[in-house]
């Protein structure tokens, strides 16, 4: 019968009798498998991983902020090092290979990995920003007005920006109310209100 004071999970795992840096290696390669699992987990039942990670460590989590795509230093990147760091050093330590070769190559193994984090989420960013539609490119378009604009109030306008139908709220540039159906033309922008003219 197996006692459970024998029970040891370092044996389990491997590093029942490790040494200083196997302790280092492992230690990384659990706290960031932890970290990503618990984070991925999190993601995956509604996007509530930024929330609880803030609160429980204090950290700003910005996911999808234009700093997250390009800076390697995200949350997400230093996972991604303790993680690789951790695995590729026990494995070169487990390989028979020196001290310094280990740390080398967990080294070289984070950083690729951290690198390789910031590079997709950098991808991730661009596909997010692809179809959105800077206002000022709207200058020039036409369209079709789409609720009544009030001489001195605001309607709305539908334009084609892009290949795709859009719709903003607009004013009229001439102070004249322009009925629902119209054809307009947009002059110019006014914070995020289209300034548009009868065509």
């Amino acid at each position: 019968m197996v006692d459970i004071n024998d029970f040891n999970l370092f044996d389990l795992v491997g590093l029942g009798n490790a040494t200083g840096l196997e302790w280092i290696f492992g230690i990384s390669a659990l706290l960031g498998g932890i970290l990503f699992l618990l984070w991925f987990v999190l993601m995956l039942i509604g996007g509530v991983a930024e929330g609880v990670f803030e609160g429980l460590f204090g950290l700003e989590i910005d996911v999808m902020s234009s700093d997250a795509s390009f800076k390697a230093l995200t949350f997400q990147g230093v996972m991604a090092f303790m993680l690789f760091f951790g695995l590729a050093g026990l494995w070169v330590l487990k390989s028979d290979g020196s001290d310094p070769i280990a740390v080398a190559a967990g080294g070289i193994a984070g950083t690729a990995s951290m690198y390789g984090t910031a590079k997709l989420f950098e991808v991730f960013m661009a596909m997010q920003s692809t179809g959105n539609v800077d206002i000022k490119d709207t200058v020039g378009a036409k369209g079709q007005v789409y609720l009544i604009i009030p001489h001195e109030g605001v309607g709305q306008v539908q334009i084609e920006t892009n290949g795709s139908l859009s719709t903003y709220n607009a004013r009229s540039h001439d102070r004249q109310e322009i009925s629902t159906g119209r054809l307009v033309q947009v002059v110019d922008t006014m914070g995020e209100v289209l300034l548009v003219e009868r065509i």
